[in-house]
């Protein structure tokens, strides 16, 4: 690990770089890393700000990071995703400039042969902030790896034109992907959850292969375990017993955990061109850290489902940040599974601040024993 780096960008770069050294990643993942972000950050990375691109402290970046990263853990491989929101390059952020700076992210993701965003802009028109209730214009995502930038999303704003218009710009998104009957099987299989769309994001993987999904997200209200099941039985069996066994692994043994007072499970729905008349797959989120907050628990709930490298790295991030809070010792506030295609492998999400705090532990650690 090298001396801290100015800005978002830099905050970034450092972040990848130490969830790099934590899952044994490699030096060419670390080169590629800054790389990633000055592609990825161009024109804002320079930023420690929501508010103003003015001067600021590391500080001020940790506490307005307009990014966090996830973990795609798989077998004995981790894939390192970041998910941010793009800023505009001067004066505060707004809907409207991390719409415009997001275009350009595309553009330039286009030009370099990573990104292939034609679906994308089929739809693009209709979540172009224009409502004074539009929450973030444009978001975007990409995994990092060694080898450079690798599969880009758009998450497109649901709020654009408004909060009365969101159930019905998600459909409309939908009818000019060629899902309008994958609409029609969701309001017919899922009506609540259609009554209870997540008020943010849809999500476009960003290239044309048949695999691309289009997703969007739902709150789960279910209370049980068996009425998750029945909401997603019309699914398939298996895809009810994957949500099952994902909350059974990583919530207390004999607990109610869907009936746990805070924040809410997300169930996201997903489709690809392969099928237009139904959904390809769904994805339960569900809050880890409510689940697992003591320093061993982590570990714990992910060792039937991590082999003993993965579970290594986890358990590395686990301790350097406990060091540092030990009352918030798990620092993973989502854990997420595909319940069709997904096979065993999870999904972790950790937010810029979680990491930026056991990076420093780590280096304190050092510095102590050096």
């Amino acid at each position: 690990m090298t001396a801290e780096r100015p800005g978002y960008a830099g905050l970034a770069v450092d972040g990848l770089r130490y969830l790099g050294e934590a899952f044994g990643l490699g030096r060419r993942f670390d080169a590629a890393a800054e790389e990633s972000v000055r592609h990825l950050f161009d024109g804002w990375g320079h930023r420690v700000s929501r508010d103003t691109d003015g001067g600021g402290t590391r500080q001020d970046a940790v506490a307005t990071a307009p990014f966090e990263y996830s973990l795609v853990l798989d077998g004995d491989r981790a894939d390192v995703r970041i998910f941010f929101r793009p800023l505009p390059a001067r004066g505060p952020a707004s809907a409207a400039g991390s719409w415009e700076r997001g275009l350009r992210t595309l553009d330039g993701l286009e030009r370099l042969g990573l990104a292939r965003p034609e679906r994308a802009r089929r739809v693009a028109g209709l979540f172009r902030p224009r409502s004074g209730r539009a929450a973030f214009g444009m978001c975007l995502a990409a995994s990092v790896r060694a080898s450079g930038i690798a599969r880009p999303k758009v998450y497109f704003d649901t709020l654009a034109a408004g909060t009365e218009r969101s159930r019905e710009t998600v459909a409309t998104a939908l009818d000019r992907l060629g899902q309008r009957g994958a609409w029609s099987w969701l309001r017919c299989h899922d009506p609540r959850g259609m009554a209870h769309l997540m008020p943010a994001f849809f999500a476009l993987d960003v290239d044309e292969s048949p695999h691309a999904r289009m997703k969007f997200y739902t709150t789960v209200a279910e209370r049980s375990t068996a009425e998750l099941e029945a909401r997603l039985a019309p699914l398939g069996p298996a895809a009810a017993a994957a949500a099952t066994g994902l909350v059974t692994d990583t919530a207390p043994p004999g607990s109610k955990p869907l009936d746990m007072p805070g924040v809410r499970p997300t169930l996201c729905w997903s489709m690809t061109s392969r099928d237009g008349t139904r959904p390809d797959d769904a994805t339960l989120y569900l809050p880890f850290d409510l689940y697992a907050p003591r320093r061993r628990e982590p570990h714990d709930r992910l060792r039937e489902s991590l082999g003993p490298a993965l579970l290594a790295g986890v358990g590395r991030l686990v301790d350097d940040h406990a060091a540092a809070v030990p009352e918030r010792a798990n620092p993973f506030h989502w854990v997420a599974a595909k319940l069709v295609h997904g096979g065993r492998a999870l999904t972790l999400y950790v937010s810029a601040a979680a990491v930026e705090t056991a990076r420093t532990a780590r280096l304190e650690h050092r510095r102590v024993h050096a």
